[in-house]
């Protein structure tokens, strides 16, 4: 099995674990214990992995090693069409499903054929956890399902674009969490969509949570079911030992403004979250943005009513929603021709890298020919410190997973539809970091770790 070093360093310091001890207890001597933690990642039998994760206390797969991609991924039209699989509902061929660029194990956009014919009420689907966006991309319109009563949030309309404005290609919108939905065609017009689940905030609680007593989990529900702040108020309360008396006493401020959170200035809350040591940006309302099931719509209208020049293209606007800050998207036209060589021993210091996202990007070409060109490490060396510029050129169909903080760029004529979501960096990310002590010197510390706790003192062993 395969284990990553710098998560046994993580745990042997989480534990406060020696080098000598860990080795004395797998048998190993010192020496060699200390060679194996040089390395990235070690190929163990199976024994050993076990017993390393029974003396660190954990579960086993909390040390596999990393498969995060590290390069951008590819798929072109053929390689798209090749993941077709037909999806059957209520006793007919209800969509064709085809799977965009992603690397394994990681959440990848989807583009569905709707194949439910117009007239026909589209059974629905259970929803599911992961938030979405979805656009249409024509040619036909669509009839969207949200509900099981039909009324003007629950049944309407998903108009492809104009031939004025061809490349943006239809209405776009934003669904929550387990938002029940399906599709049908809305005239003998095909069409199809993208549906881009972005990784849900809540996995990893509920992922936890899955193994709590019954009476754990309906509390935390109890707490957080309304979402507000005064709910977010009393948890920091009880955790720091204060009621709204003392509180009052150690703020200067009412006890019965206390109660009503919402009427108190900003300057107020940060005091509030001064006594407690907490983060007063949690005590903040979110800011909804949704009809009555939870979406939000962008119509093609207001796509083409954004259309605005950047970095040298142009991009238009689909639906997104500030409760659901992870979720992004754009048309993107690219109009550019390529400035720099199109052989494969280009730098990235002379290809066109206009884009850098701090998110996971994910593109689909809607028509043309365009060349995606990349910043890519190159251990073969290069004139500019180790760096290629890769390129992959794309026709309609083809799609491209981005990582993040990659630098890239396009050239060519054609259209293209940009999502992007966390994992990272997601908008926890951002406020975790901006909490921190010296962030960048964190960052540099525990990238690739292998510093133990610092109580080894025989000479050879890591320290």
């Amino acid at each position: 099995m395969l284990v990553d070093v710098f998560k046994v360093v993580h745990w042997m310091n989480v534990r406060k674990m020696t080098s000598h001890e860990l080795a004395d207890r797998l048998h190993l001597e010192v020496e060699e214990f200390g060679r194996l933690l040089a390395a990235d990642e070690l190929d163990l039998a199976d024994e050993v992995a076990e017993a390393l994760a029974r003396h660190l206390e954990i579960e086993l797969p909390q040390l596999r090693g990393s498969t995060a991609a590290t390069d951008v991924v590819v798929r072109t039209a053929a390689e798209l069409r090749a993941t077709r699989r037909v999806v059957a509902r209520d006793g007919i061929a209800f969509y064709n499903y085809y799977t965009m660029a992603a690397p394994l194990g990681r959440v990848a956009p989807v583009i569905l054929d709707i194949l439910c014919p117009a007239g026909r009420l589209p059974a629905l689907n259970n929803g599911h956890l992961e938030p979405a966006i979805t656009v249409n991309l024509g040619p036909g319109d669509i009839r969207g399902r949200w509900g099981c009563e039909l009324t003007p949030a629950t049944w309407r309309q998903m108009r492809a674009g104009t031939p004025a404005v061809p490349w943006v290609t239809g209405d776009s919108y934003v669904e929550p969490s387990f938002c029940p939905h399906t599709y049908a065609l809305a005239s003998d017009r095909p069409a199809r969509i993208i549906s881009y689940t972005g990784e849900s905030g809540l996995r990893a609680l509920l992922t936890e949570a899955n193994a709590w007593a019954d009476h754990a989990f309906e509390a935390m529900v109890a707490m957080a079911a309304d979402g507000s702040p005064a709910a977010v108020l009393r948890d920091a309360l009880a955790r720091r030992g204060h009621d709204l008396t003392s509180l009052a006493r150690r703020t200067g401020i009412a006890r019965d403004r206390l109660a009503a959170l919402a009427d108190l200035t900003l300057d107020e809350l940060r005091a509030i979250a001064a006594v407690l040591a907490t983060d007063y940006r949690t005590l903040l309302p979110a800011r909804r943005q949704h009809d009555e099931v939870g979406k939000t719509f962008c119509s093609v209208e207001d796509s083409v009513a954004s259309i605005r020049p950047f970095r040298g293209y142009q991009v238009a606007d689909l639906a997104a929603a500030p409760h659901l800050p992870d979720l992004t998207g754009l048309y993107l036209r690219v109009d550019a021709d390529a400035s720099t060589p199109v052989d494969a021993s280009a730098t990235a210091a002379r290809a066109p890298l206009d884009l850098c996202d701090t998110t996971q990007t994910h593109y689909f070409v809607l028509d043309g020919d365009v060349t995606l060109w990349w910043r890519r490490d190159d251990a073969g060396g290069g004139g500019d410190g180790g760096c290629a510029a890769g390129r992959a050129r794309l026709g309609a169909d083809g799609s491209v997973w981005v990582p993040p903080f990659v630098a890239h760029g396009w050239t060519g004529h054609g259209s293209l539809v940009k999502l992007g979501s966390g994992p990272h960096l997601s908008y926890r990310d951002h406020l975790e970091l901006s909490n921190t002590f010296e962030a960048g010197r964190a960052l540099r510390r525990g990238r690739r770790d292998r510093l133990a706790w610092g109580y080894d003192a025989r000479s050879g062993v890591p320290a």
